[in-house]
């Protein structure tokens, strides 16, 4: 071999020596990359797969946490639950609060990076609007002029429906009477904007993460059903300039049902993020206090036993009294022990119409007087209750506690039948069970939120009671603005629904615990129970 073939051959040795080390240094540098990005990464407990991303469909805590950071409404409840500003950046109403004109961001993008419009909305409500859509809040958009009329088919052109877009950027809104929360109704899911190419393109598979687009700060990357929703920054989103976009690089978003084992997964830190609603169990909540993780908020929620009021024996309104009579409702805090609060109102303190001696309080003996009234004298005779309620642990707690009292004080036997959330929403739906447990979070931050679930045409009144009185006396207050007046009317109302016929036993008021790994920064959660992920951040 030659001098210079020698050289040649040590000249491609160093070569390859030198790209070896930078490829090794490359790597290096990845792997650093990809611990920060896996750091950066917010990890939380649905507790079950969404039924419906479909903001016109959705009905449910667990669709509505997930629409939360990938969509916007017209405004935003901020965590004292006033409105603000979102795909609207300002708006007027007039003095007589029947007309309101909106005008949207010029900076508004959906994930694809198309303008949000004027005509999205309108679509939307129209949609809402149409009886096919099967839209379970569409009572929201009554509020409109003809909104009604339009669902009900009394009015065939939706022109005459009070939203119009006069051009891109601007939407007017016409209503049938003053609504003073109407701005809080415009945060609401069924009041989203949505694209009418996705929805003639992909119809209902519009909400699969291959077709979502969003327009708020995140975007679904990925939807592996009954597992796991991934998010990622929205780059088209209004605030996705420096040092405001989202400073995570993703939620990550599981569907675990057993709380214990999402508190195992927090304290091995597989999991940032866990709470009451969805992650903690009851039993744990005292332990769990005593993390310096741990913080706590108020929420505007009832859990409640609600009768199908068609099915015997439950059609006599003697039982359904007698059953809420029945209910030691002090067992709930004393066994549960994470913040229950006995409630026999239907509206929770701190809004105007709650009144703590509505309801029918624990009364043993005139429980057992009324069920011998209706032919069932200490119980004898009568046919097993069957109790349903959603697949959960502390849910199971509480139909357990049910099931013993209404045995200890009535002498019935009660069969509890779990299922999971989206089967027993479709039962709820299809053929209500004679006794089921719900939970109610108000969707704005008014008693009307409340009372509302129950009006006869109310798409989350699954107890199949109708009261025209009830019905006169909610629209009334509605538009009373004199708060004595207002509360005079609720007490009617939660007279008929309560005590005289007995729909519902509204059991407890909750407040929300809630684990949040110190490493991550600026997640709210008001007393909707609506957590804000905009302002997440990692911690520097």
């Amino acid at each position: 071999m030659t001098p210079f073939g020698h050289k040649r051959y040590q000249s491609w040795r160093f070569l390859v020596a030198f790209l070896m080390l930078l490829t090794l240094v490359g790597c290096g540098g990845t792997t650093q990359q990809s611990k920060q990005h896996a750091a950066s990464i917010f990890r939380m407990n649905l507790g079950t797969e969404p039924p419906d991303l479909d903001p016109a469909k959705t009905d449910d805590l667990t669709s509505f946490t997930v629409l939360l950071p990938l969509m916007k409404g017209l405004t935003q409840l901020d965590a004292h639950m006033k409105p603000q500003p979102a795909m609207a950046q300002s708006w007027e109403v007039s003095p007589d609060g029947l007309h309101y004109v909106f005008h949207l961001r010029n900076n508004a993008r959906w994930s694809d990076g198309k303008p949000v419009t004027a005509d999205d909305f309108r679509f939307a409500w129209q949609r809402v609007l149409t009886p096919a859509t099967g839209a379970p809040y569409v009572f929201f958009l009554y509020e409109l002029k003809n909104g009604k009329a339009y669902y009900e088919g009394k009015v065939k052109d939706f022109s005459q429906v009070g939203v119009h877009a006069p051009d891109a950027r601007t939407l007017t809104v016409d209503l049938e009477r003053p609504t003073p929360f109407f701005l809080d109704l415009a945060a609401a899911p069924v009041m989203l904007p949505l694209r009418r190419d996705l929805v003639n393109r992909y119809g209902e598979r519009f909400t699969e993460a291959t077709h979502f687009l969003s327009n708020g700060a995140y975007r679904m990357a990925e939807w592996t059903h009954e597992e796991k929703i991934k998010l990622v920054p929205n780059p088209y989103f209004y605030e996705s300039a420096p040092f405001k976009r989202p400073q995570v690089s993703g939620i990550d978003m599981y569907m675990i049902n057993d709380a214990n084992t999402s508190v195992v997964m927090y304290e091995n830190n597989e999991l940032d993020f866990i709470e009451t609603t969805t992650s903690i169990p009851s039993f744990d909540v005292r332990r769990l206090r005593k993390n310096p993780d741990c913080k706590t908020t108020v929420l505007h929620r009832i859990n409640y036993f609600g009768f199908n009021v068609q099915k015997p024996p439950f059609n006599n309104p003697k039982i359904r009294q007698a059953f809420a009579y029945a209910l030691d409702r002090s067992y709930y805090p004393r066994l549960m022990q994470s913040g229950q609060r006995p409630m026999t109102s239907w509206i929770t303190p701190g809004l105007v119409g709650y009144n703590p001696h509505m309801g029918l309080a624990y009364n043993p003996q005139k429980a057992r007087k009324l069920l011998a009234e209706a032919g069932y004298p200490d119980g004898k005779g009568f046919p097993t209750v069957h109790l349903s309620f959603q697949t959960m642990y502390d849910i199971q707690k509480e139909a357990e506690i049910a099931q013993y009292l209404w045995k200890k004080n009535l002498n019935v036997d009660v069969r509890l039948d779990n299922m999971e959330w989206k089967v027993l929403l479709s039962k709820l739906d299809e053929d209500p069970p004679q006794v089921f447990r719900m939970g109610w979070f108000v969707d704005y931050p008014d008693a009307d939120s409340y009372m509302n679930v129950f009006l006869s045409d109310s798409g989350n009144n699954h107890t199949r009671w109708k009261n025209s009185r009830y019905d006169a006396l909610v629209q009334q207050a509605v538009i009373t603005l004199n708060p004595k007046e207002r509360q005079r009317l609720y007490d009617q109302a939660q007279q008929l629904l309560l005590e005289q016929d007995t729909a519902i036993v509204p059991v407890y008021a909750t407040e929300k615990t809630y684990l949040v790994k110190p490493r991550f920064q600026g997640l709210t959660i008001n007393a909707l129970n609506l957590p804000d992920f905009d302002r997440l951040r990692v911690k520097p």
